[in-house]
Parts: structure tokens; sequence; C-alpha cells
């Protein structure tokens, strides 16, 4: 199962999410989908996508936002996209890796800084790689990131759930640069 969870709007790569939906759907994935979109045109855009794809068994599109069915979603998915054009921070691809769900992100801001590539990564250990990441924003990169990470899937499950829990064993919470700045402010006080 592979899902987008976001707003659907031109930073988060919408007309990337469109087509890993129906690229999913041709490589035998099912695809969840959960966001709302911030402009008519990409509303009425995927409404379309859902009526039209509304009796499909493998393919849920839910066009709202419910932070509950979020964590079931990523609770369920074996991947999570989040293809943005650019991404400060990002916190989809943090809240999957917690879950085990294998990110598959554009290489942007905070994306490629959490997010380590399975096959290609040059700086961290095969032990430490977490995901899959791709570069351009057209549909042949996307289907190279997606392509990668399901052909793992598909033919080497237990590569792919030892890479799942990998990505689990990050802890990108407040944890430790809450003790560095604690630590910080101890020295200035002494």
């Amino acid at each position: 199962m592979i899902a987008f969870i976001g707003r659907l709007d031109q930073q988060k790569g919408v007309h990337l999410v469109h087509h890993a939906l129906y690229y999913s759907l041709q490589r035998k994935a099912q695809f969840v989908l959960l966001g709302s979109a911030t402009e008519p045109a990409i509303n009425d855009w995927f409404w379309h996508e859902k009526n039209f794809l509304n009796e499909n068994p493998d393919c849920h599109l839910e066009l709202s936002f419910n932070e509950e069915l979020a964590h079931l979603i990523y609770a369920a998915a074996d991947l999570i996209i989040v293809p943005s054009n650019y991404e400060p921070c990002g916190l989809t691809q943090m809240i999957g890796l917690q879950y085990g769900t294998v990110p598959v992100v554009r290489g942007v801001g905070g994306l490629v800084n959490t997010v380590f590539d399975w096959d290609y990564d040059q700086t961290h250990e095969l032990e430490e790689r977490n995901g899959f990441v791709f570069f351009e924003s057209d549909y042949a990169a996307i289907e190279s990131g997606l392509g990668r990470a399901l052909d793992l899937y598909y033919q080497s499950p237990q590569l792919f759930r030892q890479l799942a829990l990998q990505g689990m064993a990050y802890d990108y919470s407040w944890r430790e640069p809450g003790e560095q700045y604690v630590g910080v402010y101890e020295h200035i006080r002494a």
C-alpha cells in the first residue's frame, strides 16, 4: 500500500502525486490519499479522480483531513510518497519512519536531510539508509524512486522489512536537540 498524506497543492508536487497514483495501480499496488486542495482547480481535479476511481478496490481518495485517519494510514501503508517541489523541513517522512512506512521523497530541503536512499546514498552505510530519493520533478523521476521501492518490496521482502526497521530506528524528536540546548544553557550559566 502506497500513501500520500498532506495538502494537495503545487508545493507538495501535486502533479507527481497524481502520476504516482496511476503508476502505483499499474504496478499492482494499492494507493490511499488523504488530503485537501488549497486551490479550486486542484480540488476539482482530484474530485474528478475520486469519482472516476470510486469503484476501484485498490484505490481510495479521502479529500479532507483527519488526524486520526492519518495515523491509521501511516500504520497501514508500506510506502509514503513525499514528492514536494520544495520542503523546508517535512514532517510526513519523519512520521512515516516512526511507523515503519518507507518514504519515497524528492531530494529537496528537509526531505533529503532525513531520508537516505537505499540504492545510491554515498554518505551512509547500507544499515543506516531508510528510504528512496529522486531529484527531478518529472514523471520519470518519481517512477524511478517509486519503482525501485516497489521492486525491493516485491522481489526482496526481507530486505524491504529491514529497510522499514532501519527507518524506525531514527529519532527525529526534540529529545536530543533539547538535551543539547540544556547543555548550552548549563555551560553559559556556569
